[in-house]
């Protein structure tokens, strides 16, 4: 079971998406931290610093789980088509011999759901399953009372 972090928003459906896949499984999720082109002056610390970051946002809902985990960086080469971007990240997956791709339904150049599905059909690669988005809730200090000229109020308790 692999899932696509490409740190956004959507990272966390789509671990939660392939955490509800992998835990009656038990199967080790191959958590793949997707870092845009980077320039030559990158160091090894500010990418590792970076997989680090996008890894660990998710990390803390696969602990809880109890699930084994494998992060693994890739990296988006600037030439080149969506489809190789796309093909990059399936060969990653078959690397580690995963069947199953969990992504978002929008994602960098390449790197969506949709994409990434075309591009397994025409490799016969893994099956890509599409996380939903998710949706906005307002924070609780961001309650609206009617009559209140539509200015945020401090939450009053009521439901």
């Amino acid at each position: 079971m692999t899932a696509l972090l490409t740190d956004s928003v959507q990272d966390v459906a789509v671990i939660d998406t392939a955490l509800r896949l992998a835990v009656p499984l038990r199967a080790p999720l191959l958590l793949v931290a997707v870092l845009p082109h980077a320039r030559p002056s990158v160091t090894a610390e500010a990418d590792a610093c970076a997989a680090r970051a996008v890894v660990g946002r998710v990390l803390p809902r696969v602990r809880r789980a109890g699930l084994d985990h494998i992060p693994v960086v890739h990296r988006v080469t600037p030439r080149g088509t969506r489809l190789r971007a796309a093909g990059a990240v399936l060969d990653v997956a078959a690397r580690h011999l995963s069947s199953v791709l969990v992504a978002a339904a929008r994602g960098p150049a390449g790197l969506d759901a949709h994409l990434l599905a075309e591009a397994s059909a025409l490799r016969c690669g893994p099956f890509v399953h599409t996380a939903a988005p998710t949706a906005w809730t307002p924070s609780a200090t961001q309650q609206y009372r009617p009559g209140a000229r539509d200015r945020p109020t401090a939450p009053t308790g009521e439901a």
